[in-house]
């Protein structure tokens, strides 16, 4: 006789490689039906509410547990309806929900009513993921207009949920160079919601900008950035719109160096993922970054664009640089799998939530 999975209940705000990563994870175990919320339509949220509500109606009772990437408005109604009807429900902590950074209105914890949603979310769900441990408590050391603290432990400081780290996790098949041939001193970055308030600052781009400016010897590209409209802008800076799948892959496999030089970030995928196709990393000391890269790359301690220059002049004449690169890839390659982030959350959802498989 076969055994009929057990239902789960997957939230998320936006399409992405990652969401498709843990879907696939918990199919191994559960019926999964997912949910998209799509934060982004402003004009349409009451209508997504009023969506959800009804998704939630129909399929509560005949679920057993509920999955929330990130904490969050997307989140209320999902972990409220769970506690209700006595069901399990699972936060999966990913950067923006454990975080404040007032100097640019960044972060569930720079709003008030953001706050106070994000803090019912984490302190009535039943187990929290948290994709790195800086996300939970850390430091924060890289400028000093913002939280000397992050972390959802800084800002819940009464939490008693249980919390179980598992990072993310990467097919080193899929992100590869491929024997391609690597673009001397070329730079690059990945840019998200080009339309966001905060994105440019978030991300770095003003540093970045300044460093094309600084090495017009090099070649420096914002993927994703060709919506921007950049004063000045120098002949050696390339906006390029965003690619998908295999043609980002070939991107990432003809750059030699990707800088990431936000003010915040959790664990970020396009870091790993340009790790593994052997571009030597240049990061800000901030979030999981500085252990991602470890002594694979480069870390900008402080947000300081003379400190970036001489990291990018320390990079460019550096004489080992293919160790470094065959460094980062197998960094990724043997610490952040996808094998481990499937065995972390079964591991999790079994122990914490006593859930059998």
């Amino acid at each position: 006789m076969i055994l009929k999975k057990k239902k789960l209940l997957y939230f998320y705000t936006a399409e992405s490689p990652f969401v498709e990563k843990d879907i696939q994870i918990f199919s191994r175990q559960f019926d999964v039906i997912p949910f998209h919320f799509n934060l982004y339509r402003k004009k349409q949220l009451v209508f997504i509410l009023l969506r959800q509500f009804f998704f939630l109606a129909r399929h509560i009772l005949f679920s057993k547990v509920i999955v929330c990437q990130f904490a969050g408005l997307h989140a209320f109604l999902p972990i409220l309806f769970a506690k209700v009807f006595s069901k399990k429900s699972i936060v999966v902590a990913g950067g923006t929900d454990c975080v404040s950074f007032p100097s640019i209105a960044y972060g569930n914890f720079s709003n008030p009513r953001n706050a106070g949603i994000t803090r019912f979310c984490f302190k009535t769900c039943s187990l929290i993921l948290p994709v790195h441990d800086s996300l939970v408590y850390y430091d924060y050391t890289y400028q000093d207009r913002d939280y000397p603290k992050q972390g959802i432990r800084f800002f819940i400081p009464e939490l008693k949920t249980p919390i179980r780290v598992v990072h993310n996790g990467y097919d080193k098949n899929y992100w590869s160079r491929a024997g391609q041939r690597k673009q001397k001193n070329s730079f690059f970055t990945v840019l998200g919601h080009v339309n966001s308030r905060f994105t440019l600052q978030l991300k770095g781009i003003d540093l970045f900008i300044e460093a094309a400016h600084k090495f017009p010897e090099a070649t420096f590209t914002i993927l994703g950035g060709n919506g921007l409209n950049i004063n000045n802008k120098p002949s050696n800076l390339h906006l390029l719109s965003n690619v998908w799948g295999k043609e980002l892959v070939n991107v990432f496999a003809q750059q030699q160096f990707y800088l990431q030089l936000s003010l915040s970030e959790g664990f970020p995928n396009a870091l790993s993922e340009a790790m593994l196709c052997e571009c030597v990393p240049i990061v800000s000391n901030v979030g999981g970054m500085p252990d991602i890269v470890g002594d694979c790359g480069y870390i900008l301690m402080k947000k300081d664009k003379d400190l970036l220059f001489k990291l990018i002049m320390e990079a460019m004449s550096n004489q080992q640089l293919r160790e470094k690169e065959r460094c980062s890839r197998d960094k990724i390659a043997h610490c952040f799998t996808l094998e481990k982030r499937q065995e972390g959350i079964e591991r999790a959802v079994k122990e914490e939530l006593k859930l059998g498989y």
